[in-house]
Parts: structure tokens; sequence; C-alpha cells
């Protein structure tokens, strides 16, 4: 019996030695998790810009957080009225990441079944894989998007919210820039891929990620003076 129990104790330790060889805990200074962007938004030089305008920010946990904070705080700081949509499972609000670490919570207005009856002059697609993912599996979230569209207005995504586009069904044929792990997803569903910060294509903006935001910041400009 006491054989048995010292077999059954060093075949449990092999055991924990074997899985420590192959797993181990990131520890705090091992990644870049949390990492701060450096990117310079343009001055604000006109606080009615956007004044009479309606946007929409489609997002669910884990979306990048520059790619939903800047383009808010740009149209806010220039007059839009700006609503976070979200999907209904997490009505409350989302927490968004900055490079895989969660950092801010955020409160929404609206959720993407609410949304859908609502006029919006633009919307945008975040991204963040997580957020990404969600959002772009979202029955109500694509409804609202081929909605809005249809409607003849304008969509912006950027980094892998450009996956979104495909999922709605809205990416062949056009011009369009991504992510570079996402581009081969976008060439398979018909896309023409350039590797620019920014391009519109038939009313749809797209950029590669947060880096390109001022270039994505200068596209919505274009979009809704176009309006």
């Amino acid at each position: 019996m006491k054989l048995k129990l010292l077999l059954a104790t060093v075949l449990a330790l092999l055991s924990l030695s074997t899985f420590a060889a192959q797993f181990s805990k990131v520890q705090a200074d091992q990644v870049p998790s949390g990492m701060p962007y450096n990117i310079k938004m343009p001055p604000v030089t006109d606080r009615d810009q956007f004044t009479g305008k309606r946007i929409a920010i489609l997002a669910s946990h884990g979306v990048e957080e520059p790619e939903i904070t800047l383009p808010y705080q740009y149209l806010t700081e220039r007059g839009a009225q700006v609503d976070i949509v979200v999907p209904s499972w997490t009505p409350q609000g989302i927490v968004i990441s900055l490079f895989l670490m969660p950092h801010l919570w955020v409160t929404a207005d609206k959720t993407f079944t609410t949304a859908t009856n609502e006029t919006y002059d633009l919307l945008i697609l975040t991204g963040g894989a997580w957020n990404s993912q969600v959002v772009k599996s979202d029955s109500e979230a694509l409804q609202l998007i081929n909605k809005h569209y249809a409607a003849g207005r304008p969509l912006a995504a950027i980094c892998a919210g450009t996956e979104v586009l495909i999922s709605a069904g809205l990416i062949k044929g056009l011009t369009v820039t991504g992510p570079s792990y996402a581009r081969t997803n976008l060439v398979n569903a018909g896309a023409i891929v350039q590797d620019h910060p920014a391009v519109i294509s038939d009313g749809i903006l797209t950029s590669r990620d947060p880096n390109d935001i001022p270039s994505f910041v200068a596209g919505i400009d274009y979009l809704l003076s176009d309006m």
C-alpha cells in the first residue's frame, strides 16, 4: 500500500514537472502589455465641424483602446453626437484593452438591437482581436451595419474591424486596407487590398492599425463632409 502511494506521489510530481516545463506564468516585465501608443492627433480648429452629425461606434469587450477613445474624442470635440453601441448581452458597457491589458470600462449608450431603429451618419467598426470576433459573429450587429449601408450612409473600419465587413457581406469588389494578418482573408473575400494608412472605396473607409488613426480621422472628415 505504501509502495503504491509512493509511486502515485512520484508520478504526480513528474506530471507537475512536465507541465511546468511546458507552461509557465507570464511575468509582468516579459511582454509589453499595456504599452502606450504614441499617436499625435490633429488640433481642434472648428468645434462645430460635425455639429448635427450622429455617429455610432460599434464595439465589444477587448476593443483596442485608441481605436475607440481617439475617434470618440476627435468627433465629440468637433461637435458630433457619438453613441457607443455594444452587444445586447453586455448592455451596461464593455472593457477596452491597451495591447492585451484590460484598461478602461466604457459605458454603453445603446445595444446593437436598440440602435437598429436609430439613424446615424456614420458607423465606425473598431478593432481588437476579441472585440472584432464578437461583432462579426453578432447577427444584430450585422443587421445594423447592413441596414445603415443599404441606406447609402458610410462606414469606417480600422484594424481587425475590417474583417467585420467580410461577415457583413460588403467587402467583395472594394479596394481596402487592413492589418497584415487580415489581408489574406480580405483578398479571399473578394477585396482589392492596398498597403496604405487609409483607403476609401464606395463609401467605406478602412485603415490598417492604431498608428494610422490620424489618417483614419482625416478619412472620416472626408466622408462626413461629402454628405
